[in-house]
């Protein structure tokens, strides 16, 4: 039995996580969400295999986090077993069209807090129950690699924000090497979700199931790596 918990469960790449790992009925899926009020009927259907649990957990509110620890427990209490997998996958890219010329200092710090805070802060208050050997993702872009960066230059404020989660996955894997869990930073591709919008490649269903691959496949020296679905690693 695998218990995951993620972020961003009720759609796109989230949602499609949960219905991957939720097919198997021995997962135990906890699965976050911005708002318990919104529109949850595409996730609420996995509710039947008995094996997926919805909380609220808003990755921009500090209060929604703070609370975290308490509905994690709770579902935890009753299976008798801790988290082996902790996806990082809420985040935003708000405003796509601003260059370096143009950044919105409001844009940059709610970018910061979605992307950046909210997953540090999701992780620190998760990590005594990550279970010895578990796994940490933080989900982020190619549009993150400085490499990438060179020929490729958009979506700034968005790609200076995920930069700097793939530096906060180089410290929690250090700082939870202790654990014996392993942190990485993960790009999907480009995925044809609604955050993807037009152009994009990817099926989700392709990505994810790639994803699951390279996850379960990880070893304690692939910690702080930043990879691609596929297993490929991507440069800095």
């Amino acid at each position: 039995m695998r218990t995951y918990f993620l972020t961003g469960a009720n759609r796109g790449i989230g949602l499609e996580f949960v219905r991957q790992v939720s097919s198997d009925k021995n997962n135990t899926i906890i699965a976050g969400v911005r708002n318990l009020e919104a529109d949850l009927s595409d996730l609420q259907k996995y509710k039947e295999n008995g094996n997926v649990h919805i909380i609220e957990c808003n990755v921009s509110s500090l209060d929604s986090i703070s609370g975290l620890e308490f509905r994690v427990a709770e579902i935890l209490s009753k299976t008798g077993a801790n988290l082996d997998f902790l996806f990082n996958i809420a985040g935003i890219n708000a405003t796509s069209s601003d260059t370096s010329l143009s950044i919105d200092p409001d844009s940059l710090q709610n970018h910061m807090n979605v992307n950046v805070l909210g997953p540090a802060k999701i992780v620190e208050t998760l990590q005594k129950y990550l279970a010895r050997g578990a796994v940490v993702m933080n989900m982020t872009s190619g549009l993150a690699s400085m490499t990438v960066a060179t020929t490729t230059p958009k979506c700034c404020t968005y790609s200076i924000s995920k930069a700097a989660q793939n530096m906060l996955t180089l410290h929690q894997a250090r700082d939870l090497k202790r654990n014996d869990v392993t942190v990485i930073c993960m790009d999907p591709g480009w995925v044809k979700t609604r955050m993807g919008g037009k152009g994009a490649m990817i099926e989700a269903e392709v990505s994810i199931s790639g994803m699951l691959d390279v996850l379960k496949g990880l070893k304690r020296e692939d910690s702080g790596k930043f990879l691609r679905f596929d297993g490929a690693q991507v440069p800095w």
